[in-house]
């Protein structure tokens, strides 16, 4: 939503330009009506406004005196020119005021919708190129953030997205020095981060279109900025996790069954080497905590006591050979201390390795006397 303040002497030019506007739709709205550039600034004092459209000869403020003014005090305002003087003078003037157009009276109402649907092309390239760079100046602090995102989508943690979602709406908070309107461009910024870790299509190829929160704040309060877009904010990040973490329910299943066969291939080749978890998620690669939460949930069992099964029935087989001693075993199943590796043993089978040999030695002795 972008709210708009008419300004004009003429209370009939006034209703007329929001009569216009309200037959545009898209996200433009009247917040705010002044009769002079001093009743415009006192109206800002107290709410919020994205674009101003000024005439120019006005008393006691006029338009041109106006737009310096808000260029000073409410400097991310854009604003919008109407005057009935084609003159030189004027026009020169705005261009250097950085006005965002300038339009003649009377208002053709073409003019009008072209002139706000530029300033809102404008509006939204200026915030995101700001928090684009802001995102850059920040790449340091961020990362452990963009993790977790990635982490909780990919185990598909869905009851934990809501304490996540504010964890970095706080985050960027700490970023924008009070600058609240900045948090929806910065909240859609770091949607399509989440969406390139991920190698998901960007924002506007293939995402769920986002909501703005549907309370009556057509004109709104200086006092409300923060409530207002935080939970703009909030309903863009959670609308997104959600979509992602609907997305990656539908693709992931196959793509998951690939990825642990592939980690259990591996260790029935490679138990006997020190493994790690980091060197299990490198192979893929994918972050450890999504390879041990995603192994869990697809086996059972943690990787670690898959390791130990495949190591165990290693070990029982080679303690069949007489002329390897316990120790020898131990080292050919990836355990340097024999200790630990019988503990192990008797852990996973109920009786250590010497135990279990001396029963495979009259398991034997019996069958020869059988015979």
């Amino acid at each position: 939503m972008l709210r708009i303040l008419v300004v004009d002497d003429e209370p009939y030019i006034r209703t007329g330009i929001a009569s216009k506007i309200g037959q545009f739709g898209g996200p433009f709205v009247v917040s705010g009506f002044a009769a002079n550039g001093m009743e415009a600034l006192e109206w800002l004092e107290t709410h919020h406004a994205d674009i101003c459209i000024a005439d120019i000869r006005m008393p006691v403020m006029d338009g041109l005196e106006l737009i310096q003014r808000i260029r000073q005090t409410h400097p991310r305002m854009l604003s919008i020119v109407v005057s009935s003087y084609n003159e030189f003078a004027y026009a020169r003037q705005a261009i250097q005021l950085n006005v965002s157009d300038y339009i003649l009276k009377p208002i053709d109402r073409a003019a009008l919708q072209q002139a706000l649907e530029h300033a809102a092309v404008t509006l939204d390239k200026t915030r995101m190129d700001e928090v684009s760079h802001l995102l850059l100046q920040k790449n340091d602090q961020y990362q452990d953030m963009l993790q977790r995102w990635t982490d909780y989508i990919l185990t598909n943690r869905a009851d934990k997205y809501p304490l996540l979602v504010v964890d970095t709406l706080n985050l960027m908070e700490g970023w924008i020095e009070g600058d609240y309107c900045l948090l929806e461009a910065l909240s859609t910024a770091w949607i399509e981060l989440v969406a390139a870790a991920l190698k998901r299509p960007p924002i506007g190829e293939n995402m769920a279109p986002m909501r703005e929160w549907d309370m009556d704040y057509a004109v709104l309060p200086r006092g409300k900025l923060r409530e207002y877009f935080r939970l703009n904010a909030v309903m863009q990040m959670e609308g997104s996790i959600l979509y992602f973490l609907d997305r990656m329910r539908k693709g992931q299943t196959s793509e998951n069954e690939k990825i642990i066969r592939r980690i259990k291939q591996y260790i029935d080749t490679h138990y006997a080497d020190k493994l790690n978890l980091e060197k299990l998620a490198d192979l893929i690669p994918i972050s450890r905590s999504y390879l041990t939460a995603m192994f869990k949930r697809s086996t059972g069992i943690t990787m670690w006591k898959y390791l130990v099964n495949v190591r165990m029935k290693k070990a029982k087989m080679l303690l069949l050979d007489h002329n390897v001693k316990v120790y020898e075993v131990a080292n050919k199943v990836g355990y340097e201390n024999s200790e630990h590796f019988s503990k192990l043993f008797k852990e996973y089978y109920g009786i250590t390795p010497k135990e279990y040999r001396r029963m495979v030695e009259i398991a034997d002795e019996e069958e020869l006397c059988y015979d």
